[in-house]
């Protein structure tokens, strides 16, 4: 079903969030998940599919496939229904941002080549690769091999490139043992991070 999705969803918006007080950080983002899902249940409308990532070094991320770019740029909901959400929501928004240390929100596009993700699985790790132009082709071709080197020891990838963000690329490896991942230092700088939790809705 995953792989639908993807072949559906290329374009995802992305939330980046950085807390300085992460239990407070927790606490209130808990209740903006039972906010907004109260408002969809209230309208018997399904809410739009979110998956949450939790990093070792203490970023939260969400991700909502949101379509093509022209579906990214149209309305999730009639404009009197977004602003009753906007309004139950806002007040706790405000009470998140004060926990932050940062915050910034990306468009990432899915890499269908460089994507065999069904699932998240016991180990997660989260990589970033910023390439160094002119080594896009050379990058690509090698990533393509160690995705299909990973998929052969059981390490799945999914992989993003940020079209409006940090220009970098962005993939989530999972398996059921450690994850470890060959680096491309020739063409990119690459930073690492393990993936506390996945969460899919």
């Amino acid at each position: 079903m995953l792989s639908l999705l993807f072949a559906a969803a290329a374009y995802w918006t992305v939330h980046i969030d950085v807390p300085r007080d992460h239990a407070a950080f927790e606490r209130i983002d808990a209740q903006y998940d039972a906010a907004v899902r109260d408002f969809y249940e209230s309208h018997r409308l399904a809410a739009p599919a979110l998956w949450r990532i939790a990093t070792a070094d203490g970023a939260h991320i969400a991700l909502r496939p949101r379509g093509t770019m022209a579906e990214l740029a149209a309305p999730q909901l009639p404009a009197g229904l977004a602003n009753e959400l906007q309004t139950k929501t806002a007040p706790i928004s405000d009470a998140t941002h004060k926990t932050l240390r940062a915050h910034h929100s990306e468009i990432w596009h899915v890499e269908s080549d460089l994507t065999n993700f069904t699932k998240a699985k016991k180990y997660a790790m989260l990589r970033t690769d910023l390439v160094q132009p002119p080594n896009d082709d050379a990058y690509d071709s090698e990533m393509k091999q160690i995705v299909t080197e990973l998929a052969a020891n059981g390490i799945e990838t999914l992989g993003f490139f940020s079209s409006y963000g940090d220009g970098a690329y962005h993939y989530i490896f999972t398996s059921d043992k450690p994850v470890h991942v060959r680096t491309l230092p020739k063409f990119c700088t690459t930073h690492d991070v393990k993936i506390r939790s996945i969460e899919i809705r």
